[in-house]
Protein backbone atom coordinates (compact mmCIF):
# COMPACT_ATOMS: atom_id res chain seq x y z
CA UNK A 1 0.00 0.00 0.00
CA UNK A 2 1.40 3.05 -1.12
CA UNK A 3 2.00 5.93 2.24
CA UNK A 4 0.06 9.04 1.37
CA UNK A 5 -1.36 11.60 3.92
CA UNK A 6 -5.06 12.30 4.79
CA UNK A 7 -6.88 14.23 2.55
CA UNK A 8 -9.24 17.50 4.12
CA UNK A 9 -12.67 16.79 4.77
CA UNK A 10 -15.18 18.97 5.29
CA UNK A 11 -18.89 18.87 7.53
CA UNK A 12 -22.39 18.31 5.87
CA UNK A 13 -24.90 16.94 7.40
CA UNK A 14 -28.94 17.37 7.39
CA UNK A 15 -29.72 17.61 11.38
CA UNK A 16 -32.56 16.14 12.77
CA UNK A 17 -33.22 17.37 16.31
CA UNK A 18 -36.18 15.95 17.69
CA UNK A 19 -38.16 12.16 17.95
CA UNK A 20 -39.80 11.57 14.77
CA UNK A 21 -38.11 14.90 13.79
CA UNK A 22 -38.70 15.23 9.13
CA UNK A 23 -35.70 15.17 7.19
CA UNK A 24 -35.04 16.30 3.65
CA UNK A 25 -33.93 13.41 1.53
CA UNK A 26 -34.50 12.50 -2.03
CA UNK A 27 -36.32 9.37 -3.04
CA UNK A 28 -33.97 7.09 -5.21
CA UNK A 29 -35.41 4.28 -7.13
CA UNK A 30 -32.61 1.61 -5.62
CA UNK A 31 -30.35 -0.40 -7.59
CA UNK A 32 -31.84 -3.78 -9.05
CA UNK A 33 -30.70 -6.67 -10.24
CA UNK A 34 -30.94 -8.83 -13.42
CA UNK A 35 -33.79 -11.08 -13.10
CA UNK A 36 -36.11 -12.17 -10.11
CA UNK A 37 -33.58 -10.97 -7.55
CA UNK A 38 -34.93 -8.05 -5.39
CA UNK A 39 -33.10 -6.45 -2.62
CA UNK A 40 -35.83 -4.33 -0.82
CA UNK A 41 -38.56 -6.74 -0.34
CA UNK A 42 -39.88 -7.46 2.96
CA UNK A 43 -38.05 -9.89 4.84
CA UNK A 44 -36.27 -11.02 1.53
CA UNK A 45 -32.77 -9.40 3.56
CA UNK A 46 -33.68 -11.98 5.77
CA UNK A 47 -34.35 -14.96 3.95
CA UNK A 48 -32.60 -17.24 2.23
CA UNK A 49 -32.43 -15.64 -2.01
CA UNK A 50 -33.84 -18.70 -3.89
CA UNK A 51 -35.12 -16.75 -6.80
CA UNK A 52 -31.26 -15.10 -7.34
CA UNK A 53 -30.71 -16.02 -10.88
CA UNK A 54 -28.15 -18.14 -10.30
CA UNK A 55 -28.24 -18.75 -6.70
CA UNK A 56 -26.34 -22.38 -7.56
CA UNK A 57 -23.87 -21.53 -9.12
CA UNK A 58 -23.46 -18.28 -7.19
CA UNK A 59 -22.88 -20.00 -4.01
CA UNK A 60 -20.63 -22.79 -5.74
CA UNK A 61 -18.18 -19.87 -6.98
CA UNK A 62 -18.09 -18.47 -3.22
CA UNK A 63 -17.65 -22.07 -1.76
CA UNK A 64 -14.88 -22.81 -3.45
CA UNK A 65 -12.58 -20.12 -2.60
CA UNK A 66 -9.78 -21.82 -0.67
CA UNK A 67 -7.82 -21.18 2.46
CA UNK A 68 -5.28 -23.53 0.96
CA UNK A 69 -4.92 -22.11 -2.62
CA UNK A 70 -4.26 -18.97 -0.44
CA UNK A 71 -1.71 -19.97 1.61
CA UNK A 72 -0.01 -21.41 -1.40
CA UNK A 73 -0.21 -18.45 -3.50
CA UNK A 74 0.35 -16.03 -0.38
CA UNK A 75 3.89 -18.54 0.67
CA UNK A 76 5.19 -17.85 -2.65
CA UNK A 77 4.83 -14.39 -3.57
CA UNK A 78 6.25 -13.26 -0.64
CA UNK A 79 8.71 -15.95 -0.01
CA UNK A 80 12.54 -14.89 -0.10
CA UNK A 81 13.00 -16.10 -3.88
CA UNK A 82 11.25 -13.55 -5.30
CA UNK A 83 13.60 -11.06 -2.56
CA UNK A 84 10.42 -8.79 -2.15
CA UNK A 85 8.75 -8.46 -5.42
CA UNK A 86 10.19 -4.95 -6.31
CA UNK A 87 8.74 -3.24 -9.61
CA UNK A 88 10.94 -3.98 -12.60
CA UNK A 89 13.20 -6.59 -9.84
CA UNK A 90 13.91 -10.51 -10.90
CA UNK A 91 11.46 -11.14 -8.23
CA UNK A 92 9.06 -9.24 -9.38
CA UNK A 93 8.90 -9.97 -13.31
CA UNK A 94 8.87 -13.93 -11.30
CA UNK A 95 5.84 -12.88 -9.46
CA UNK A 96 4.08 -11.68 -12.86
CA UNK A 97 5.42 -14.99 -14.78
CA UNK A 98 3.21 -16.71 -11.56
CA UNK A 99 0.15 -14.94 -12.10
CA UNK A 100 0.58 -15.03 -15.90
CA UNK A 101 0.31 -18.88 -15.82
CA UNK A 102 -2.37 -18.97 -13.59
CA UNK A 103 -4.73 -16.85 -15.86
CA UNK A 104 -3.77 -19.23 -18.51
CA UNK A 105 -4.60 -21.82 -16.35
CA UNK A 106 -8.12 -20.89 -15.81
CA UNK A 107 -8.93 -20.41 -19.13
CA UNK A 108 -8.90 -16.14 -18.83
CA UNK A 109 -8.68 -14.10 -22.11
CA UNK A 110 -5.89 -11.81 -22.05
CA UNK A 111 -6.79 -8.35 -22.07
CA UNK A 112 -4.86 -6.98 -24.32
CA UNK A 113 -4.95 -8.19 -28.43
CA UNK A 114 -1.06 -7.84 -29.02
CA UNK A 115 0.56 -7.71 -25.84
CA UNK A 116 -1.22 -10.56 -24.49
CA UNK A 117 -1.26 -10.34 -20.61
CA UNK A 118 1.57 -8.11 -20.08
CA UNK A 119 1.15 -3.95 -20.45
CA UNK A 120 4.86 -2.85 -20.19
CA UNK A 121 5.40 0.58 -19.58
CA UNK A 122 8.13 2.58 -18.03
CA UNK A 123 10.85 0.18 -19.02
CA UNK A 124 10.22 -3.02 -16.91
CA UNK A 125 7.00 -2.56 -15.56
CA UNK A 126 4.14 -4.67 -16.34
CA UNK A 127 0.78 -4.25 -15.26
CA UNK A 128 -1.16 -7.58 -15.70
CA UNK A 129 -4.93 -7.81 -17.29
CA UNK A 130 -7.69 -10.53 -17.94
CA UNK A 131 -11.04 -10.79 -19.09
CA UNK A 132 -14.02 -12.85 -18.72
CA UNK A 133 -16.69 -11.69 -21.44
CA UNK A 134 -19.92 -10.75 -20.33
CA UNK A 135 -23.29 -12.53 -21.45
CA UNK A 136 -25.69 -10.20 -21.64
CA UNK A 137 -25.93 -8.63 -25.26
CA UNK A 138 -26.14 -4.89 -23.82
CA UNK A 139 -24.27 -4.94 -20.30
CA UNK A 140 -21.44 -6.68 -21.63
CA UNK A 141 -20.20 -3.63 -23.45
CA UNK A 142 -19.83 -2.47 -19.82
CA UNK A 143 -16.79 -3.90 -17.26
CA UNK A 144 -16.31 -4.33 -13.47
CA UNK A 145 -12.85 -3.75 -13.03
CA UNK A 146 -11.13 -5.73 -10.31
CA UNK A 147 -7.36 -5.10 -8.89
CA UNK A 148 -4.77 -5.41 -6.91
CA UNK A 149 -1.56 -4.28 -6.61
CA UNK A 150 1.50 -7.64 -6.93
CA UNK A 151 4.42 -5.44 -6.34
CA UNK A 152 6.49 -4.45 -2.99
CA UNK A 153 8.96 -2.64 -2.16
CA UNK A 154 12.09 -5.44 -2.35
CA UNK A 155 15.51 -4.92 -0.17
CA UNK A 156 13.55 -1.59 1.42
CA UNK A 157 15.10 1.68 1.38
CA UNK A 158 15.25 5.03 3.41
CA UNK A 159 12.05 6.32 1.20
CA UNK A 160 9.37 3.13 1.77
CA UNK A 161 10.35 1.27 4.58
CA UNK A 162 9.82 1.66 8.31
CA UNK A 163 12.80 -0.64 9.26
CA UNK A 164 14.63 -3.23 7.84
CA UNK A 165 16.49 -1.06 5.25
CA UNK A 166 18.71 -3.71 3.17
CA UNK A 167 16.48 -6.41 4.00
CA UNK A 168 14.01 -8.64 2.32
CA UNK A 169 10.29 -7.23 2.65
CA UNK A 170 8.62 -9.63 1.75
CA UNK A 171 4.69 -7.82 2.11
CA UNK A 172 3.12 -11.21 2.46
CA UNK A 173 -0.19 -8.78 3.39
CA UNK A 174 0.83 -5.65 1.48
CA UNK A 175 0.20 -6.68 -1.03
CA UNK A 176 0.39 -10.48 -1.40
CA UNK A 177 -2.59 -11.17 0.45
CA UNK A 178 -4.67 -9.21 -2.10
CA UNK A 179 -2.88 -10.88 -5.01
CA UNK A 180 -3.64 -13.78 -3.43
CA UNK A 181 -7.52 -13.29 -2.66
CA UNK A 182 -7.95 -11.87 -6.48
CA UNK A 183 -6.55 -15.03 -7.96
CA UNK A 184 -8.58 -17.29 -5.82
CA UNK A 185 -11.66 -14.81 -6.92
CA UNK A 186 -10.54 -15.49 -10.33
CA UNK A 187 -10.30 -18.77 -10.25
CA UNK A 188 -13.50 -19.19 -8.61
CA UNK A 189 -15.26 -17.05 -11.03
CA UNK A 190 -13.88 -19.00 -14.37
CA UNK A 191 -15.60 -21.82 -13.47
CA UNK A 192 -19.00 -19.80 -14.06
CA UNK A 193 -18.12 -18.09 -16.85
CA UNK A 194 -22.11 -18.41 -18.28
CA UNK A 195 -23.12 -15.72 -15.07
CA UNK A 196 -21.75 -12.42 -15.32
CA UNK A 197 -24.04 -10.33 -17.02
CA UNK A 198 -21.41 -7.63 -17.58
CA UNK A 199 -17.71 -8.12 -18.88
CA UNK A 200 -15.00 -8.52 -15.76
CA UNK A 201 -11.58 -7.33 -16.09
CA UNK A 202 -8.99 -8.47 -13.90
CA UNK A 203 -5.60 -6.33 -13.36
CA UNK A 204 -2.64 -6.94 -11.21
CA UNK A 205 -1.04 -3.66 -10.88
CA UNK A 206 2.78 -2.98 -10.78
CA UNK A 207 4.57 -0.02 -9.49
CA UNK A 208 1.93 0.42 -6.94
CA UNK A 209 4.68 1.44 -3.88
CA UNK A 210 6.36 3.43 -6.29
CA UNK A 211 3.20 6.28 -6.72
CA UNK A 212 0.26 4.13 -8.12
CA UNK A 213 2.54 3.80 -11.26
CA UNK A 214 0.97 0.95 -13.00
CA UNK A 215 -2.84 2.14 -12.02
CA UNK A 216 -2.00 5.81 -13.32
CA UNK A 217 -0.28 4.59 -16.30
CA UNK A 218 -3.75 2.16 -17.17
CA UNK A 219 -6.00 5.10 -16.99
CA UNK A 220 -3.84 7.25 -19.33
CA UNK A 221 -3.57 4.08 -21.46
CA UNK A 222 -6.56 1.93 -20.98
CA UNK A 223 -7.35 -1.17 -23.02
CA UNK A 224 -11.17 -0.25 -22.90
CA UNK A 225 -12.94 2.83 -23.02
CA UNK A 226 -12.96 4.43 -19.08
CA UNK A 227 -16.69 5.31 -19.55
CA UNK A 228 -17.24 1.55 -20.19
CA UNK A 229 -16.30 0.76 -16.74
CA UNK A 230 -19.17 0.26 -14.24
CA UNK A 231 -17.67 0.27 -11.25
CA UNK A 232 -13.96 -0.88 -9.80
CA UNK A 233 -12.56 -2.92 -6.83
CA UNK A 234 -9.93 -2.74 -5.06
CA UNK A 235 -7.99 -5.10 -2.72
CA UNK A 236 -5.08 -3.91 -0.79
CA UNK A 237 -3.74 -5.96 2.44
CA UNK A 238 -6.60 -8.55 3.31
CA UNK A 239 -4.50 -10.52 5.10
CA UNK A 240 -4.53 -9.26 8.88
CA UNK A 241 -8.58 -9.67 9.46
CA UNK A 242 -7.86 -11.26 13.33
CA UNK A 243 -11.48 -10.87 14.15
CA UNK A 244 -11.77 -7.04 12.90
CA UNK A 245 -14.44 -5.62 11.28
CA UNK A 246 -13.16 -5.53 7.46
CA UNK A 247 -12.39 -1.48 6.38
CA UNK A 248 -14.70 -0.77 3.18
CA UNK A 249 -13.42 2.13 1.61
CA UNK A 250 -15.19 4.08 -1.04
CA UNK A 251 -18.93 3.25 -0.35
CA UNK A 252 -19.76 7.09 -0.56
CA UNK A 253 -18.35 7.34 -4.07
CA UNK A 254 -22.06 6.32 -5.69
CA UNK A 255 -25.66 6.31 -4.09
CA UNK A 256 -26.31 2.93 -2.82
CA UNK A 257 -22.83 1.57 -2.65
CA UNK A 258 -23.07 0.79 1.29
CA UNK A 259 -26.24 -0.97 1.11
CA UNK A 260 -25.61 -3.16 -1.88
CA UNK A 261 -22.17 -4.05 -0.21
CA UNK A 262 -24.37 -4.86 3.29
CA UNK A 263 -26.51 -7.69 1.55
CA UNK A 264 -24.01 -8.26 -0.54
CA UNK A 265 -21.88 -9.83 2.94
CA UNK A 266 -25.29 -11.04 4.54
CA UNK A 267 -25.81 -13.26 1.90
CA UNK A 268 -23.05 -16.06 2.40
CA UNK A 269 -20.27 -13.72 4.13
CA UNK A 270 -21.15 -12.81 7.42
CA UNK A 271 -18.09 -10.63 7.94
CA UNK A 272 -17.97 -6.99 10.68
CA UNK A 273 -17.11 -4.34 8.18
CA UNK A 274 -15.97 -0.60 9.17
CA UNK A 275 -17.27 1.65 6.76
CA UNK A 276 -14.76 4.40 6.44
CA UNK A 277 -15.81 7.88 4.81
CA UNK A 278 -12.54 9.02 3.94
CA UNK A 279 -11.07 8.93 0.28
CA UNK A 280 -7.54 8.98 -0.09
CA UNK A 281 -4.85 9.05 -2.60
CA UNK A 282 -3.26 5.91 -1.03
CA UNK A 283 -4.06 2.84 -3.38
CA UNK A 284 -5.03 1.96 -6.59
CA UNK A 285 -8.78 2.98 -6.43
CA UNK A 286 -7.41 6.92 -5.99
CA UNK A 287 -6.94 7.11 -10.25
CA UNK A 288 -10.47 5.64 -11.39
CA UNK A 289 -12.41 7.75 -8.84
CA UNK A 290 -10.39 11.04 -9.83
CA UNK A 291 -11.97 9.81 -13.25
CA UNK A 292 -15.06 9.64 -12.19
CA UNK A 293 -15.43 5.76 -11.12
CA UNK A 294 -16.94 4.78 -8.61
CA UNK A 295 -15.20 2.61 -6.18
CA UNK A 296 -15.06 -0.21 -3.29
CA UNK A 297 -11.71 -1.19 -1.51
CA UNK A 298 -11.47 -3.95 0.99
CA UNK A 299 -8.94 -3.45 3.62
CA UNK A 300 -8.09 -5.05 7.14
CA UNK A 301 -6.23 -2.24 8.46
CA UNK A 302 -1.90 -1.17 8.59
CA UNK A 303 -0.10 -2.96 11.15
CA UNK A 304 3.42 -2.69 13.08
CA UNK A 305 4.73 -5.09 10.47
CA UNK A 306 3.64 -2.52 7.58
CA UNK A 307 6.70 -1.96 4.94
CA UNK A 308 9.01 -4.17 7.38
CA UNK A 309 10.87 -6.88 6.87
CA UNK A 310 8.62 -8.87 9.46
CA UNK A 311 5.86 -8.67 6.78
CA UNK A 312 5.63 -12.74 6.52
CA UNK A 313 3.40 -15.38 5.31
CA UNK A 314 2.97 -17.43 8.63
CA UNK A 315 1.05 -14.16 10.09
CA UNK A 316 -1.54 -13.87 8.20
CA UNK A 317 -4.85 -14.64 8.57
CA UNK A 318 -6.14 -17.04 5.89
CA UNK A 319 -9.40 -17.76 7.13
CA UNK A 320 -9.54 -13.75 7.13
CA UNK A 321 -8.51 -13.23 3.63
CA UNK A 322 -11.03 -16.07 2.73
CA UNK A 323 -13.93 -13.67 3.86
CA UNK A 324 -12.31 -11.23 1.99
CA UNK A 325 -12.07 -13.42 -1.26
CA UNK A 326 -15.82 -14.27 -0.79
CA UNK A 327 -17.30 -11.17 -0.47
CA UNK A 328 -15.65 -9.50 -3.37
CA UNK A 329 -16.58 -12.59 -5.28
CA UNK A 330 -20.52 -11.49 -4.60
CA UNK A 331 -19.37 -7.95 -5.07
CA UNK A 332 -18.22 -8.64 -8.13
CA UNK A 333 -20.90 -11.28 -9.38
CA UNK A 334 -24.01 -8.72 -8.20
CA UNK A 335 -22.24 -5.75 -10.09
CA UNK A 336 -21.94 -7.53 -13.33
CA UNK A 337 -25.71 -8.46 -13.08
CA UNK A 338 -27.06 -5.12 -11.69
CA UNK A 339 -29.20 -3.42 -14.37
CA UNK A 340 -28.06 0.34 -13.81
CA UNK A 341 -24.27 1.01 -13.72
CA UNK A 342 -23.31 2.96 -10.62
CA UNK A 343 -23.49 6.71 -10.76
CA UNK A 344 -20.62 8.40 -9.91
CA UNK A 345 -20.87 10.60 -6.68
CA UNK A 346 -17.77 13.39 -5.51
CA UNK A 347 -17.24 12.14 -1.75
CA UNK A 348 -13.67 13.48 -1.56
CA UNK A 349 -14.97 16.00 0.95
CA UNK A 350 -17.55 13.89 2.27
CA UNK A 351 -18.77 13.24 5.83
CA UNK A 352 -21.29 13.52 7.76
CA UNK A 353 -22.17 14.79 10.85
CA UNK A 354 -23.26 12.79 13.54
CA UNK A 355 -23.17 9.78 11.47
CA UNK A 356 -20.80 7.12 12.27
CA UNK A 357 -18.94 8.92 14.74
CA UNK A 358 -19.59 9.51 18.21
CA UNK A 359 -23.06 11.96 18.16
CA UNK A 360 -23.05 14.33 21.17
CA UNK A 361 -26.43 15.22 23.07
CA UNK A 362 -26.18 18.64 24.11
CA UNK A 363 -28.41 18.09 27.04
CA UNK A 364 -30.84 15.74 28.33
CA UNK A 365 -34.70 16.26 27.65
CA UNK A 366 -36.89 17.35 30.90
CA UNK A 367 -38.27 15.08 32.65
CA UNK A 368 -42.01 13.71 31.57
CA UNK A 369 -42.91 13.40 35.06
CA UNK A 370 -40.48 14.71 37.43
CA UNK A 371 -39.95 12.02 40.30
CA UNK A 372 -37.86 9.55 42.06
CA UNK A 373 -38.86 6.10 43.40
CA UNK A 374 -37.30 3.56 45.83
CA UNK A 375 -35.64 0.97 43.49
CA UNK A 376 -35.24 -2.01 46.55
CA UNK A 377 -39.45 -1.26 46.72
CA UNK A 378 -39.94 -0.98 43.15
CA UNK A 379 -38.44 -4.48 42.68
CA UNK A 380 -40.74 -5.90 45.64
CA UNK A 381 -44.06 -4.33 43.79
CA UNK A 382 -44.47 -1.12 44.72
CA UNK A 383 -43.63 2.32 43.43
CA UNK A 384 -43.23 4.90 46.40
CA UNK A 385 -42.40 8.10 45.27
CA UNK A 386 -39.03 9.20 47.15
CA UNK A 387 -37.87 12.85 45.25
CA UNK A 388 -40.68 15.81 43.48
CA UNK A 389 -38.63 17.63 41.09
CA UNK A 390 -39.60 21.18 41.65
CA UNK A 391 -41.72 22.73 38.50
CA UNK A 392 -42.36 19.42 37.40
CA UNK A 393 -45.96 18.18 36.16
CA UNK A 394 -45.62 15.95 39.65
CA UNK A 395 -44.87 18.96 41.45
CA UNK A 396 -47.55 20.78 40.02
CA UNK A 397 -50.47 17.81 40.04
CA UNK A 398 -49.97 17.74 44.06
CA UNK A 399 -47.47 14.28 44.13
CA UNK A 400 -45.92 14.32 47.49
CA UNK A 401 -42.39 12.22 48.79
CA UNK A 402 -43.97 9.00 50.17
CA UNK A 403 -46.61 8.86 47.61
CA UNK A 404 -47.16 4.96 46.33
CA UNK A 405 -48.79 5.10 42.64
CA UNK A 406 -50.58 2.18 41.80
CA UNK A 407 -52.56 2.78 38.99
CA UNK A 408 -51.12 4.77 35.69
CA UNK A 409 -54.44 5.27 33.73
CA UNK A 410 -55.43 2.20 35.44
CA UNK A 411 -52.73 0.82 34.39
CA UNK A 412 -50.19 -0.93 37.42
CA UNK A 413 -46.78 1.12 37.08
CA UNK A 414 -44.78 -2.02 38.12
CA UNK A 415 -44.13 -3.03 33.82
CA UNK A 416 -41.36 -5.65 32.51
CA UNK A 417 -40.52 -1.97 30.93
CA UNK A 418 -40.45 0.02 33.36
CA UNK A 419 -41.82 3.23 35.07
CA UNK A 420 -40.03 5.50 33.09
CA UNK A 421 -40.61 3.92 29.83
CA UNK A 422 -44.37 4.10 30.63
CA UNK A 423 -44.34 7.53 30.95
CA UNK A 424 -42.23 8.17 28.09
CA UNK A 425 -45.29 6.73 25.57
CA UNK A 426 -48.18 7.56 27.44
CA UNK A 427 -50.15 10.72 26.48
CA UNK A 428 -49.97 13.96 27.74
CA UNK A 429 -52.82 13.78 30.31
CA UNK A 430 -53.12 10.61 31.95
CA UNK A 431 -54.71 10.32 36.07
CA UNK A 432 -52.54 8.77 38.82
CA UNK A 433 -54.42 6.48 41.11
CA UNK A 434 -51.99 7.17 44.28
CA UNK A 435 -51.80 5.96 48.21
CA UNK A 436 -51.02 8.45 51.02
CA UNK A 437 -50.33 7.70 54.26
CA UNK A 438 -53.37 8.80 56.33
CA UNK A 439 -55.53 8.73 53.54
CA UNK A 440 -58.33 6.30 53.73
CA UNK A 441 -58.90 5.52 49.98
CA UNK A 442 -56.81 6.00 47.16
CA UNK A 443 -56.49 9.10 45.68
CA UNK A 444 -57.26 9.94 41.72
CA UNK A 445 -54.73 12.77 40.78
CA UNK A 446 -55.07 14.04 37.17
CA UNK A 447 -51.78 15.08 35.49
CA UNK A 448 -50.43 16.91 32.61
CA UNK A 449 -46.84 15.39 31.28
CA UNK A 450 -44.34 17.54 29.54
CA UNK A 451 -43.80 17.34 26.08
CA UNK A 452 -45.56 14.27 23.83
CA UNK A 453 -45.27 10.77 24.05
CA UNK A 454 -42.51 8.82 22.65
CA UNK A 455 -44.11 5.86 20.77
CA UNK A 456 -40.33 4.48 19.00
CA UNK A 457 -37.88 6.62 20.75
CA UNK A 458 -35.30 7.78 18.02
CA UNK A 459 -33.86 11.19 16.41
CA UNK A 460 -31.78 10.18 12.92
CA UNK A 461 -30.43 11.46 9.93
CA UNK A 462 -30.63 11.05 6.47
CA UNK A 463 -27.85 10.39 4.29
CA UNK A 464 -27.39 11.46 1.10
CA UNK A 465 -25.55 8.61 -0.35
CA UNK A 466 -28.13 6.48 1.11
CA UNK A 467 -31.22 8.41 0.41
CA UNK A 468 -33.75 4.86 1.51
CA UNK A 469 -31.97 3.89 4.79
CA UNK A 470 -32.24 5.84 8.09
CA UNK A 471 -29.58 6.57 10.15
CA UNK A 472 -30.19 6.59 14.21
CA UNK A 473 -28.51 9.85 15.61
CA UNK A 474 -30.33 9.30 19.09
CA UNK A 475 -31.92 6.70 21.40
CA UNK A 476 -33.61 8.22 24.19
CA UNK A 477 -33.35 6.28 27.34
CA UNK A 478 -36.47 4.51 28.64
CA UNK A 479 -37.93 4.39 25.03
CA UNK A 480 -38.99 1.21 22.89
CA UNK A 481 -36.32 1.96 21.44
CA UNK A 482 -33.94 2.00 23.84
CA UNK A 483 -34.87 -1.24 25.84
CA UNK A 484 -35.14 -3.02 21.88
CA UNK A 485 -31.07 -2.25 21.91
CA UNK A 486 -31.74 -0.12 19.03
CA UNK A 487 -27.96 1.93 19.09
CA UNK A 488 -26.23 5.21 17.60
CA UNK A 489 -25.73 5.00 14.20
CA UNK A 490 -27.67 1.96 13.51
CA UNK A 491 -29.42 2.02 9.82
CA UNK A 492 -32.96 0.77 9.41
CA UNK A 493 -33.68 -0.41 6.10
CA UNK A 494 -37.07 -1.78 6.92
CA UNK A 495 -40.41 -1.57 8.53
CA UNK A 496 -42.28 -4.84 9.72
CA UNK A 497 -40.78 -6.07 6.20
CA UNK A 498 -42.05 -2.36 4.65
CA UNK A 499 -39.12 -0.16 3.14
CA UNK A 500 -39.08 3.62 2.38
CA UNK A 501 -38.02 5.97 0.13
CA UNK A 502 -37.99 9.19 2.02
CA UNK A 503 -37.48 10.65 5.99
CA UNK A 504 -41.14 11.61 5.77
CA UNK A 505 -41.91 7.61 4.36
CA UNK A 506 -40.33 6.44 7.45
CA UNK A 507 -42.48 8.16 9.88
CA UNK A 508 -45.56 7.48 9.00
CA UNK A 509 -44.77 3.92 9.03
CA UNK A 510 -43.09 4.23 12.55
CA UNK A 511 -45.72 6.27 13.66
CA UNK A 512 -48.89 4.36 12.33
CA UNK A 513 -47.90 0.58 12.27
CA UNK A 514 -49.38 -1.39 15.74
CA UNK A 515 -46.52 -2.17 18.20
CA UNK A 516 -45.01 -4.57 18.71
CA UNK A 517 -42.64 -4.61 14.91
CA UNK A 518 -39.86 -5.28 13.62
CA UNK A 519 -36.88 -3.22 11.74
CA UNK A 520 -34.57 -4.44 9.55
CA UNK A 521 -31.09 -2.75 10.97
CA UNK A 522 -27.65 -2.72 9.82
CA UNK A 523 -24.74 -2.40 12.08
CA UNK A 524 -21.25 -2.95 11.56
CA UNK A 525 -22.13 -3.91 7.95
CA UNK A 526 -24.62 -6.85 9.53
CA UNK A 527 -28.11 -7.25 8.95
CA UNK A 528 -30.51 -8.10 11.98
CA UNK A 529 -34.17 -8.09 12.80
CA UNK A 530 -35.24 -6.03 16.24
CA UNK A 531 -38.44 -6.34 17.59
CA UNK A 532 -40.02 -3.35 18.87
CA UNK A 533 -42.58 -3.51 21.99
CA UNK A 534 -44.86 -1.51 23.30
CA UNK A 535 -44.08 0.01 26.29
CA UNK A 536 -47.96 0.39 27.83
Amino acid sequence: MYPKPKQPRTLTSDPANGVFRKCNSSQIKFLCLIGLIWFACGNHFIQAETNYPAASAYKAAVKSISVDELKTHIEFLASDSLEGREAGSQGGQAAGTYIRGLLQKYGIKPGLDDEGYFQEFQGGFRNIIGIIPGNDPELKKEYVVIGAHYDHVGYGKPSNSRGGVGQIHNGADDNASGTAALLEVIQALSKHKEVPGRSLMFVFWDAEEMGLLGSKYWVDHPNIPLDQISVYLNLDMVGRLNGKPLNLFGSRSSKGLRSFAVKCNHRETGVKIRFDNAVRRDSDHWPFYKRGIPFLMLHTGKHEDYHRPEDDAHKIDYAGAQKCAQLLAQLTLDFSLQKEKPKYRNADQDILEGIDQQAKVDKPDPPRLGVAWNAEKYKQGNLLVTQVLSNSPAKKAGLKIGDEIIKVDGQSPITKSGFAALIRSAPSKIIMQVKRPKEEKPLEIPVELKGQPVRLGIEWKTDDSEPTVIVISNVLKASSADLAGLQMNDRIYEIDGKTFGTSDEFRKLATTIPLPFTVLVEREGLLKEITIQSTR
